[in-house]
């Protein structure tokens, strides 16, 4: 794979609906070069990805939206993290950072897996470190605001759709440990990344679909849900969540056709809902700058 193939950046021919989707954790790619540094060896590391997510929102061009998405492992790099998001043990000279959101031994490099087995056979240096941000993290930052503010400037505001999924069961170390999640989880950082109305509308629309859903629990919402919901400028940022169990096996991670299928209809139909959404609300105040 070649660096101009991190991501899949997919517009409409047409942009009809002022969404933008995002699936930053469904990429498998591990460059050859980096791999050989990494305590996984020829592993094919995928408990910690969301395998098949951009599957679920493949269609989202032909409604009008936007689609990006990243081909890179999160074991390279964690693209729903703070750029500076790591640990001493991570990056040496690092200073930890103690602050909610940031997760230091699995920031924006992992460290460990969620099991606690190693990604990583010794720290990076700084500038190992700072060549792997520049190399994979700022490029799909760059165009992932390029397109949010391309859309707000056409629509004068923006619903950013943060798409991942999520184990079925609270796993050890998580803050729901050995519990049974809700098959859907938006996260809008309890109301403070997007209009109310934008929650509203995603949790009725899978409710009625005959998901359980359950908000802000136990995901309210990662970095990029925190760094670009502003909705006092007009973009409107969501993190929904998917339950794996609902479309893939999650030991063997082999993918139901079925359920992918279901939840891949259900999500295409709520994007003609955000694009009916009163645009006068979602819009920043005049004079307000972008």
């Amino acid at each position: 794979m070649s660096e101009r193939e991190l991501y899949r950046l997919e517009r409409p021919e047409e942009q009809t609906l002022p969404v933008v989707v995002d699936v930053p954790h469904a990429g498998e790619w591990i460059p050859d070069d980096l791999r050989q540094k990494m305590e996984i060896g020829n592993q094919k590391l995928r408990r910690d990805l969301d395998l098949y997510v951009d599957r679920i929102w493949e269609s989202v061009p032909e409604l009008g939206a936007t689609l990006m998405v990243s081909n890179v492992s999160r074991y390279v790099v964690d693209l729903n993290r703070a750029a500076d998001d790591v640990s001493p043990e991570t990056v040496e000279g690092a200073e930890r950072i103690d602050e909610e959101g940031y997760y230091q031994d699995r920031g924006v490099v992992w460290r460990t897996t969620t099991a606690k087995t190693p990604v990583m056979s010794k720290p990076l240096t700084k500038k190992e470190f700072k060549a792997r941000i520049d190399r994979f993290y700022h490029p799909y930052h760059k165009v992932l605001e390029q397109e949010i503010k391309r859309v707000r400037s056409e629509f004068g505001y923006c619903l950013l759709i943060d798409g991942h999924s999520m184990p079925s069961m609270g796993r050890k170390g998580h803050t729901d440990p050995g519990r049974k999640r809700a098959e859907i989880v938006p996260g809008d950082l309890d109301g403070s990344s997007c209009d109310r109305t934008v929650r509203w509308i995603v949790e009725e629309h899978f409710r009625d679909a005959g998901f359980s859903v359950r908000s802000n629990e136990p995901y309210k919402g990662g970095w990029i849900t925190r760094n670009y919901g502003r909705p006092d400028k007009g973009i409107h940022a969501i993190q929904i969540e998917v339950r794996r169990d609902l479309y893939m096996n999650e030991n063997s991670f082999r993918m139901r056709r079925d359920g992918l299928k279901r939840l891949a209809e259900v999500c295409s139909n709520l994007l003609p809902k955000c694009g009916e959404l009163d645009a006068k609300a979602l819009r920043p105040p005049r004079g307000t700058r972008y």
